[in-house]
């Protein structure tokens, strides 16, 4: 048998070697056969599509309290603004566009075509009797009943707008605000409803001024300090003397800004429709502070984060002109002793400085949600401790700063999820969003912090609060996963009493929906689609019922091209339980007599899953597909909290490996499941985390032998060097005792201080709060406890450098200021030392999105696929071949 299987072997290797000597001529032969279908690909590009690509989704603009509403929508034959009137199922222009192009063609002595106006918003007056818009540097207004232009002056001056933009001015008297406006048109923000968020203060947008609720007073910061301005009196007043970078209230670095801003619009992907080009650069030294206004507007809390001992990280970027020049900024790492600590302060109007408020329980903990209980003595926030594990929403009562405990999270083994506290009304019932029955949902707590009832509940998540109706003791919200036989990550709107009875839904229909109220809850604007389903939008009255249909998504032209949607499947986990969920892109020459590779475009989460659920036309895995691949997304265990708790922490202590047995496992029950894919050649690739994954599939066994060839774009592979927040969150801190961890890394000792000082002051010495310390949980350390430490080492890829089989490019970009380079960077040292071949390309000038590269780092992807798995050699020279 042993002679037997040695001649067998033999035969095989010269049969390998006869193919090996014929590999020129047996590639000519088949040149046709695996040639990758370049001219299809290109067709469908992304860019060029996008003459293709219409309106996909109504962005309804509520005129006032009404429940009429605006919204602008572009197919084949041109932009339109329209009306609608629920209440008449009345739809109609919303001025006769022909009429305005006219004159505004006369008034700016530019041609202007009625159906593609140079303008994508308008802005009411707050009597709705005229409009502004902008169009040829000039600022423009539109006489609703007269239906006659007139011209406001430059666009430039500020003149007809939303409100001042903080660009200059005194420190004083800001530009008067304008009356209350109507917007219709511009890019649509999903979900939003009548409710909103208690005031914070400040009129957004680039503002300095963060202004009390009645407008008498405003806050801004100015070089690390914090001041207050008294409009009427003009009065200017200095309440901190104490900034110094990294230790601010906000501070404007003109190079450091610069250079983020290089960066920003470097990662601007070209599919930026709305053209925008380079901004200014802000020079004012004034920006906007984090107050957080009382709403009787006689105080403010404050927060000020203290970076002065967190590391530095550095990059150079060489395109500077005309010497390369070194980019620095604090980034705190996994398991560092030094991270940012938060500080707390009130102000009450008439003092001169800022009072520190300690609320210090934890070691590390950053504070959240941080709101007035109504009046200006008593302020409320949500502490979380350094392993994302516990948290607690306290009270504190001012000015003596005693804490009261209302409530409290605690979880084992995952990091705790969190939403903002919502209020039925001021000082009345809160709403509270919890995963302690191991699904994310609402519960209804007294104002004291005493749980009335569960107002959601079930194996479904609850995501979102869209609005309160405090009158009728209503809850409107989103959620996903609640209705049979859908995909689990569908969002749906609904309807509940407070008290956890009729609970409604509102947008039926097996598709992902973005439902927005009308002010008044009477009607609903749906926008729903799938990755498969062209996008729809219809108004339904306050019981779901469809009551108008209003737009279909115009997909005529690229059905000219012979678009085809992607397919959607699930299949199980590699436990043979869990479903999971993905789409697959087949080019659209498909024949089914044929074998394709398969290639998965994949991100591991835990965040999000990165599987495409709403319509797509121009995704990337389509282009790709078109070469003559078969291409997925799918998801996997511990990718996404839409699911249950348990799903999401399934990668807890394990953030390198715990994607790849669902990966692996669905692609081959896909493979059983249809003979046209080509389980011998498999393909892998993403970004960021994808990219990590990537390199993981390609060095760990198993998976490196059935994973042949990877694409890994700006991975994290070594995130014990990547962002401190994320990787603690997602992977977990362990707590040991201080002395077995003497000397290793990633470890932090709970409660040193190198100046013997509190932040904030004296530690309140309450009874509750004592009583809280005392019954601190596993995971938690008290910001005095000395006697344990955080501990934390998240397996690499750089580890299995040695194991790499198949063929893996690496690619990053070196102004990487997310993902540093140094991630990429290791594992090709490593790569090196182990004497392994494989592709690298470094990006110059690139963060961590490639911007105006994306095209030819798409391309390299595609060759570099066509080549290892079709057996299609392109790098005979230095053309790209396109």
């Amino acid at each position: 048998m042993i002679h037997r299987l040695s001649a067998r072997c033999a035969a095989l290797a010269a049969a390998a070697l006869s193919s090996l000597v014929l590999w020129p001529a047996a590639a000519r032969a088949q040149d046709h056969a695996n040639k990758a279908n370049w001219e299809l690909a290109n067709a469908f590009s992304p860019a060029n599509l996008r003459s293709r690509l219409y309106t996909s989704s109504v962005n309804p603009h509520w005129l006032g309290q009404s429940d009429s509403l605006c919204y602008d929508w572009k197919d084949h034959s041109g932009s339109t603004f329209f009306l609608v009137v629920p209440d008449t199922k009345t739809k109609k222009p919303l001025f006769d566009q022909v009429k305005l192009a006219s004159q505004l063609s006369d008034l700016s002595h530019h041609a202007h075509d009625a159906q593609n106006l140079p303008f994508a918003s308008i802005t009411f007056a707050k009597d709705r009797r005229t409009f502004t818009f902008t169009a040829d540097s000039s600022r423009w207004e539109w006489n609703v009943r007269a239906e006659t232009l007139t011209r406001l002056g430059p666009a430039t001056s500020g003149r007809g707008g939303r409100g001042a933009r903080g660009a200059g001015g005194s420190d004083s008297v800001p530009a008067a605000a304008p009356d209350t406006v109507n917007t219709c048109g511009g890019t649509p923000a999903r979900g939003g409803g009548g409710g909103g968020g208690a005031g914070r203060g400040g009129r957004g947008g680039g503002d300095f001024r963060n202004y009390s609720p009645d407008s008498s007073m405003f806050a801004f910061a100015r070089e690390h300090n914090l001041f207050l301005v008294h409009v009427a009196a003009k009065d200017t007043i200095q309440l901190t003397k104490d900034g110094v970078e990294d230790y601010s209230f906000g501070a404007r670095d003109t190079l450091q800004e610069r250079q983020q801003q290089e960066l920003n619009e470097q990662q601007q992907q070209q599919t930026d429709s709305a053209g925008r080009g380079r901004q200014t650069i802000n020079r004012d030294p004034r920006v906007r502070a984090n107050v957080i206004w009382s709403p009787d507007s006689k105080a403010f809390a404050v927060t000020r984060s203290d970076s002065r001992k967190v590391g530095k990280l550095y990059l150079v970027n060489n395109l500077a002109q005309p010497r390369p020049t070194l980019m620095t900024y604090t980034y705190a790492m996994p398991g560092e002793k030094n991270v940012p600590q938060q500080e707390l302060y009130v102000y009450h109007v008439g003092d001169t400085k800022l009072t520190p408020v300690n609320v210090e329980l934890w070691k590390d903990q950053r504070l959240f949600d941080i709101h007035w209980d109504g009046t200006s003595t008593k302020l409320r926030l949500v502490r979380r401790d350094r392993t994302q594990r516990h948290m607690e929403l306290i009270e504190v009562a001012l000015p003596s700063a005693s804490i009261t405990s209302l409530l409290h999270e605690d979880i084992v083994n995952n990091s705790s999820e969190r939403q903002d506290v919502k209020y039925v009304k001021t000082g009345g019932d809160m709403i509270w969003w919890s995963e302690r029955s191991g699904w994310g949902h609402y519960y209804r707590y007294d104002n004291t912090g005493h749980l009335k009832n569960a107002i959601t509940s079930g194996a479904w998540r609850a995501e979102r609060i869209v609005d309160v109706d405090s009158v009728k003791g209503l809850l409107y919200f989103t959620a996903v996963g609640r209705e049979p036989g859908e995909n689990p990550y569908y969002s749906h709107l609904y309807r509940v009493g407070l008290d956890g009875t009729g609970l409604t839904l509102l947008d039926a229909g097996n598709a992902d929906h973005d439902s927005r109220l009308s002010p008044n809850k009477k009607y609903i604007v749906d926008n729903s689609s799938r990755v498969d389903l062209v996008p729809t939008a219809v108004v339904r009255d306050a019981s779901g019922k469809v009551v108008m249909n209003l737009e279909t998504m115009d997909i005529s032209r690229l059905k000219e091209l012979g678009w085809k949607p992607p397919e959607t499947f699930h299949t199980k986990a590699a436990d043979g339980v869990t479903d999971i969920y993905g789409n697959m892109w087949k080019p659209f020459d498909f024949d089914s007599t044929k074998k394709y590779p398969i290639i998965a475009n994949v991100y591991p989460g835990p965040q999000t899953e990165s599987v495409n659920y709403t319509f797509t036309p121009s995704a990337v895995p389509q282009q790709l597909a078109q070469l003559g691949f078969i291409v997925i997304q799918i998801g996997n265990r511990g990718g996404s909290p839409q699911r249950s708790q348990e799903y999401q922490g399934y990668g807890y202590y394990n953030l390198r490996d715990y994607a790849l047995a669902d990966k692996k496992a669905g692609i081959e029950q896909l493979a059983a499941r249809y003979k046209w894919i080509d389980i011998d050649r498999v393909g892998i690739y993403g970004h960021s985390g994808g990219g990590f994954l990537t390199a993981a599939a390609m060095l760990l066994p198993p998976y490196n032998e059935f994973f042949k060839v990877g694409v890994s774009e700006s991975g994290n592979h070594d995130n014990n060097i990547y962002n401190q927040n994320w990787s603690e969150q997602y992977h977990g801190l362990k707590i040991v005792a201080e002395g077995q961890t003497s000397g290793r890394r990633g470890i932090v000792q709970a409660g040193s201080e190198s100046n013997g000082e509190r932040r904030g002051g004296p530690r309140s010495s309450d009874a509750a709060g004592l009583a809280a310390v005392a019954a601190l949980v596993d995971g938690s350390i008290g910001d005095q406890d000395t006697t344990h430490a955080f501990q934390i080492h998240v397996p690499t890829t750089v580890d299995l450098a040695k194991n790499l089989q198949g063929n893996l490019l690496l690619e990053t970009g070196d102004m990487d200021n997310n993902v540093h380079p140094a991630n990429t960077i290791r594992l090709v040292n490593a790569l090196i030392k182990a004497d392994k071949r494989f592709d690298f390309m470094i990006l110059p000038g690139k963060p961590h999105g490639y911007g105006d590269d994306v095209p030819y780092t798409n391309h390299l992807m595609f060759e570099y696929f066509a080549e290892h798995l079709l057996g299609d050699y392109y790098r005979k020279n230095a053309m790209i071949q396109k």
